[in-house]
């Protein structure tokens, strides 16, 4: 098949000479699954064109501009949920660094489970990243264990102590010791290990034996590095976290104490327009399971609520086109037009109650 079927132009670097590679137009479906089909986007520079994403997206929507902004849906375990649950980032051109970097997405969460989605395969390591891969491989290998390592045995993470580099993540819950003989026979427990940098070195800011972690991007100053309470996660991003934070004397992370619930958020007009659709869905479920004299309180703080909701949607800025806010409108309602997905709408309708 010709590329000029797969490809098309679009505007990402300065040269504005770009290209988005669409696989489903192969028609082939080993190039597609459940969390989408394959894109590729190649931007010129320095005289060529390198390649700064290649992954499966449910959904693709790239603005051109200074910067470039790429809004995704991609598979819902990217989110630490499931794959019927919406797993939306937003990835924001750097021109100095030569690649895309994780940003708000465009409902205004920042929050980043573990192991980070990376748009490109996270190579080369530095070489203190690659002497903790191997650290760990001899360790399996003592024991006589086999190492799942997952999609990738480290990932790059946002920067974690404020001096604008990028950071590194060795391990993740899907990187493991297990026994080539009996799943049975206890093995090492690997971990996370963060490497973050410092001057011209690396160094080891944390170890714990707790895979489960996530990042959290802040309106300013470095990103939060948090664990999450597997045992009390549900099947979406809503986790109990505990988030480190730097400690410039002794250059490691330490606990910062604090910890929260939901993914912070920063409210937009999005966000307003799911929790209308939320609150709609839970209001449609009570008026079919409680008495009438029920039934009128709830729909009488449900209907002021909904007014609050709407009022902090028109106030937002920026706001939304009617085209753009209809098409999102319909994409968060269908979100909860089951009854499955009831526990959802129950979910986010209590977090926009608690939105500022």
């Amino acid at each position: 098949m010709a590329v000029a079927r797969l490809a098309s132009p679009t505007s990402v670097s300065a040269s504005g000479d770009d290209w988005v590679i669409d696989y489903e137009k192969t028609g082939d479906g080993g190039w597609c699954g459940t969390g989408g089909c394959t894109k590729e986007l190649w931007v010129s520079r320095e005289g060529r064109h390198i390649l700064v994403f290649s992954e499966q997206v449910l959904d693709w929507r790239l603005t051109p501009g200074a910067p470039a902004v790429l809004d995704i849906d991609i598979h819902g375990v990217n989110c630490g949920a499931t794959g019927s649950e919406p797993c939306l980032r937003r990835l924001v051109w750097n021109e100095a660094r030569g690649r895309l970097d994780e940003a708000f997405n465009r409902e205004g969460s920042g929050y980043l489970v573990g192991p980070l989605f990376q748009p490109i395969e996270p190579e080369p390591y530095p070489e203190a990243v690659a002497t903790e891969i191997d650290r760990r491989m001899a360790l399996c290998r003592q024991a006589n264990g086999l190492v799942d390592a997952g999609e990738y045995p480290a990932v790059t993470s946002p920067d974690l102590n404020g001096d604008g580099r990028r950071d590194w993540i060795v391990g993740s819950p899907y990187t493991r010791c297990h026994s080539a003989l009996d799943e049975t026979i206890a093995m090492p427990a690997l971990g996370v290990t963060v490497l973050v940098s410092v001057g011209d070195r690396w160094v080891t800011a944390l170890n714990v034996q707790n895979p489960n972690y996530a990042v959290e991007l802040r309106p300013s100053g470095p990103a939060e590095f948090g664990l999450r309470d597997e045992n009390l996660c549900q099947d979406k991003p809503a986790c109990p976290t505990r988030f480190y934070a730097w400690e410039p004397v002794t250059q490691t992370l330490r606990d910062s104490g604090e910890g929260h619930w939901h993914p912070r958020l920063i409210a937009n007009s999005e966000t307003w327009l799911d929790c209308l659709a939320a609150a709609k869905a839970v209001a449609r479920r009570h008026a079919t399971d409680w008495t009438d004299a029920d039934l009128r309180l709830f729909a009488a703080h449900e209907t002021e609520t909904l007014k609050i909701y709407r009022r902090r949607y028109e106030e937002s800025v920026p706001g939304l086109t009617r085209s753009a806010a209809g098409e999102r409108e319909a994409v968060f309602a269908s979100r909860y037009d089951e009854p499955q997905e009831q526990e959802a709408a129950d979910w986010r309708s209590d977090r926009c109650v608690a939105l500022p």
